[in-house]
């Protein structure tokens, strides 16, 4: 007999198996990748639900050091109410460097450190799930300036920012009351003032800007849905309207009288897009709570409940977010 064993034949895969294998891979990939984007939508969704939080203890630090909460906006100045939450967000150092009481614009004189700080990207003040840029240039205030996500929260009420009046965010005027949320020009809201309850009252929440969505508003004016931060040259009052009969303080407030969403909505008014909260979450928007808490509102929310959590005495019964 040989010493030599036969030759044993060698096996390999055939093209056709290794196509089989090639989609079978694919198959399951397909398969895979939906819930990963979700744990990450997941994981996206909580990171803005903590910078919510973070604000909102920021908002009762404010209060507490000075009794009140922040101002939605100053006037003269516009300081927004996020500028003034700076040293309570770890953003002692660039707060230092700017003046409150001064202009955000270099068309009207702003101080250089003022029109630099609106460059300043500051990771707080932008959802994860968002897809906006870290800085833009603005023609109006001649500087660059970085897109928000987030609104602090000026009624439950109005939901509007031009045409016929009242309109959200803004003071008490001649025969008109105030805007009746927690924020507007120059407001100064205690915890007391809150009688509808601090966990039944919004501070603020998620909101999705798209500086190339146009529209024109109730007063016909062609309109953008901006949201900036620390400052502004254009938050207009009543009696700097003129004949444009509109105002912006969309750049920094919104409104539970409009549907969350809206600006998902094509046939919207330009209005409901500019002050409606809302978020590239699935189905729902982060908000933060007067008493510090938290939570998702999903955008199906009953709209009677919804607009009764803008307001702070509206005495509504019937305000489960949950």
């Amino acid at each position: 007999m040989s010493r030599y064993p036969a030759a044993q034949s060698r096996c390999a895969f055939t093209l056709v198996e290794l196509l089989v294998v090639i989609a079978i891979i694919g198959i399951l990939i397909g398969l895979l990748l939906p819930a990963v984007q979700m744990v990450r939508e997941s994981a996206r969704r909580i990171q803005c639900a903590n910078q919510v939080k973070q604000q909102s203890l920021a908002m009762m630090n404010f209060e507490s050091a000075y009794g009140h909460f922040p101002p939605g906006y100053s006037h003269p100045a516009q300081t927004m109410w996020s500028g003034f939450l700076l040293p309570y967000i770890e953003q002692g150092p660039l707060y230092d460097t700017v003046d409150v009481e001064q202009t955000w614009s270099s068309v009207n004189g702003g101080p250089p450190e003022n029109i630099a700080a609106l460059g300043v990207f500051l990771e707080i003040f932008q959802c994860p799930s968002s897809i906006l840029e870290k800085s833009q240039y603005d023609p109006l205030t001649d500087s660059q300036r970085v897109p928000c996500s987030y609104l602090a929260c000026a009624s439950g009420l109005n939901n509007r920012e031009s045409g016929d009046k009242p309109w959200c965010g803004m003071p008490a005027f001649e025969n008109l009351p105030e805007s009746d949320g927690i924020f507007f020009m120059n407001s100064n809201t205690t915890l007391a003032a809150v009688t509808d309850g601090l966990s039944n009252t919004v501070l603020l929440g998620e909101s999705l800007p798209d500086q190339t969505l146009f529209d024109d508003d109730y007063s016909g004016n062609p309109q953008k849905v901006d949201h900036w931060y620390i400052g502004s040259r254009e938050l207009n009052t009543y009696t700097e309207i003129g004949s444009f009969n509109s105002a912006e303080v969309s750049e920094c407030l919104g409104s539970t009288a409009c549907p969350i969403n809206s600006i998902k909505v094509p046939e919207s008014p330009a209005n409901d897009k500019e002050l409606s909260f809302g978020s590239e979450h699935i189905q729902g928007v982060n908000m933060g709570l007067a008493d510090g808490s938290v939570h998702f509102v999903v955008e199906t929310i009953d709209l009677e409940i919804w607009s009764a959590v803008g307001s702070i005495r509206a005495g509504e019964v019937n305000t489960n977010l949950d």
